[in-house]
């Protein structure tokens, strides 16, 4: 019988990292028996599907058969970053979305790997991710009165995600911006096997932008110059101040950490296996 592990990221926490690594290991992967299909070939045969009112039986996972364990990660499983600025919701359809996958895959997943992110740092990442030529570009006061009046947080996901997988292992972690983190979660997802993998020197992850380097994008994106805004998303963050000094007014910044040391304790409390980051410095993991 296949078994499956399902990586649901979060969105901003190492998920893009986890998913490059897995791919530049597919054959160190099926030497151990391990199946690790591709975040687009995820995305056609469970991700789009759950967009459609009636989902094909199993999408696209029949080739699946046979396989020993088969790694699943795609953090659009859970919902889309579109959905807090554009409707002011903070992944809304997480249970329906998951229920859905559910019934497309062959059998439960013997263990669900998800990360979050204090919301301070989650939701500056989120919208430097969200902007877009062509998208409104919103004054941070509107930003801060958007997320701080979110009635969703990452209690009610980590709950959709339990009463959908009641009997899958749940693993869950905490961000970290520290480079180890990308490794912590593979080896949450893979065991020891993590310690075997290649992880490319110059694999650069899809990290947030500065607070000045948001503000450059904005200006760029409010101005209709897609090629100069594509410029500003792709500097390498060496020497860049942080990712939050200046985002935040400071009443905006200590709701945020107050609302995520209340959702955390919560979590923890429920989920005794919550992993907490360590104190570590480096480069944002986005």
């Amino acid at each position: 019988m296949t078994k499956i592990i399902l990586h649901l990221g979060a969105h901003r926490t190492a998920s893009t990292h986890v998913q490059g690594v897995l791919g530049k290991n597919t054959a160190l992967l099926a030497e151990a028996g391990i199946s690790a299909p591709s975040q687009d070939d995820v995305k056609d045969a469970l991700t789009k599907p759950l967009g459609t009112r009636i989902p094909s039986l199993r999408a696209g996972f029949g080739a699946l058969a046979g396989l020993e364990t088969v790694v699943i990660s795609d953090e659009n499983l859970l919902g889309f970053l579109n959905s807090i600025f554009s409707h002011g919701e903070f992944y809304p359809d997480t249970a329906r979305r998951l229920a859905k996958l559910r019934a497309m895959l062959p059998v439960d997943p013997v263990k669900i790997v998800v990360a979050i992110r204090p919301y301070d740092s989650f939701f500056a990442s989120a919208y430097g991710r969200w902007l877009a030529p062509g998208r409104m570009v919103l004054p941070r006061a509107t930003v801060a009165e958007l997320v701080l009046g979110l009635t969703r947080g990452w209690g009610d996901v980590l709950a959709d995600i339990a009463e959908v997988f009641p009997d899958s292992e749940m693993h869950i972690s905490e961000y970290s911006p520290d480079p180890r983190f990308g490794p912590a979660q593979l080896n949450a997802i893979l065991g020891p096997l993590a310690d075997k993998l290649f992880y490319n020197p110059d694999y650069r992850w899809n990290r947030s932008m500065s607070a000045r380097q948001t503000m450059l994008y904005e200006q760029a994106v409010a101005a209709g110059d897609a090629e100069k805004a594509d410029d500003i998303r792709t500097w390498k963050r060496f020497n860049q101040p942080e990712l939050l000094d200046g985002f935040w007014d400071e009443a905006t910044r200590k709701a945020l950490q107050q609302r995520y040391a209340t959702d955390r304790s919560a979590i923890i409390e429920r989920f005794p296996a919550f992993v907490t980051a360590q104190s570590l410095e480096g480069q944002d993991a986005g």
